[in-house]
């Protein structure tokens, strides 16, 4: 980073959703200082076996994963940690925040993400840091997306059923937080520049055991 940045700019705002408050977004205006950076290091901790998780090899997924954002060992993977832990603190007003588990994700051609949600988790925190190669004539391709009847933004032509799903705008910068329990994933990308997202379950309290990444048998993404 050009210079120490605040793990909490002044003035940052947060967005919650009308419809659905406990699903919020905010926008850091300095990312080009540091996505560089963290760009580098995930592409160059993906070629070790040491940092990903390899026991999800198939396609659908969530492309490929490199694990604790906080043990990457450069500052600015430490300032977007700290940012994902003061963006729980701040929206759901409390006072402590400890991190279950945390990862990022590289997308690759024909890489998505199936239907999920996270255990262990009061909330999940999703960082954009690179949307890959756009599509014009598929503006959903690589987009994530909430598909749950409890999300009022899904059910609101009728209550229980998910007749819409809730497909969010998100640019380099964009940090989204949402409960944990919110069933979402990611359409099919296409593409050749990777596209890149770094992931946080954090809780208020820590959790006993420790997490485990068994996707589809008591899994998270």
């Amino acid at each position: 980073m050009k210079s120490k940045l605040p793990s909490w700019p002044e003035g940052q705002k947060i967005d919650p959703m009308v419809s659905d408050p406990e699903i919020a977004f905010t926008d850091f205006a300095d990312h080009a200082d540091y996505h560089p950076s963290l760009t580098d290091k995930i592409l160059k901790l993906s070629q070790s076996q040491k940092h990903i998780d390899t026991s999800r090899k198939q396609r659908g997924f969530c492309g490929t994963k490199i694990l604790d954002i906080a043990g990457w060992n450069i500052p600015e993977a430490q300032l977007i940690n700290d940012r994902a832990v003061e963006f729980f603190k701040r929206t759901l007003n409390v006072d402590e925040a400890v991190i279950d588990d945390s990862w990022g994700n590289i997308y690759h051609n024909k890489d998505y993400c199936l239907p999920h949600s996270h255990l262990r988790a009061k909330a999940g925190v999703v960082y954009f840091l690179d949307p890959g190669d756009l599509d014009p004539d598929d503006p959903v391709s690589g987009r994530v997306y909430k598909a749950d009847p409890r999300v009022k933004h899904c059910n609101a032509h009728e209550p229980g059923h998910m007749t819409r799903l809730l497909v969010p705008i998100m640019t380099p910068g964009t940090m989204v937080i949402f409960p944990g329990h919110v069933v979402h994933g990611v359409n099919p990308y296409y593409g050749k520049k990777p596209r890149i997202t770094l992931s946080w379950n954090i809780n208020a309290t820590r959790q006993e055991g420790s997490a485990k990444s068994t996707f589809l048998k008591g899994s998270k993404n």
